[in-house]
């Protein structure tokens, strides 16, 4: 049990880490205009990803979709099944929810933006499980 949650919990680290590396990345690629607050000015923050190339939202799902690949896939290995990689999954998905609700952008990236976690972390539990033919598995 324990292991379990520090699976989840080690996958969801690795996630997030990977999607600030990933972002990071992104940001020196498009940067974002100067002054930009994103906590202090929503409104702000919302009218700059309105007018963000397609390419910088691109990166942001890369990041996104890649971060949560990796998570599952650690969690997944951790632990031996798959259904824990689907949880970090999940969580991530919820994130991108959140985000997508609360800053206004294009309907494709909302779009987007909620339907890649779940394949990326089928990706990465699946991957890190090869021999495993029930994703959930029976035991610990």
């Amino acid at each position: 049990m324990i292991r379990a949650l520090l699976a989840i919990v080690a996958g969801l680290a690795v996630a997030a880490l990977m999607i600030g590396l990933l972002e990071s990345i992104g940001h020196s690629m498009y940067p974002p205009p100067e002054g930009l607050d994103p906590y202090g000015d929503p409104e702000g923050f919302a009218r700059a990803v309105e007018q963000m190339p397609a390419g910088t939202l691109i990166v942001v799902l890369l990041a996104w979709a890649l971060g949560t690949f990796t998570g599952s896939w650690l969690a997944a290995r951790i632990v031996g099944r798959a259904f824990y990689g689907f949880l970090v999954g999940g969580v991530m998905m919820l994130g991108g929810i959140t985000n997508v609700i609360s800053i206004p952008h294009p309907w494709w990236f909302t779009v987007a933006g909620i339907v890649l976690f779940l394949p990326a972390a089928y990706a990465g539990a699946r991957l890190a499980t090869p021999g495993s033919s029930d994703p959930v598995g029976s035991s610990e």
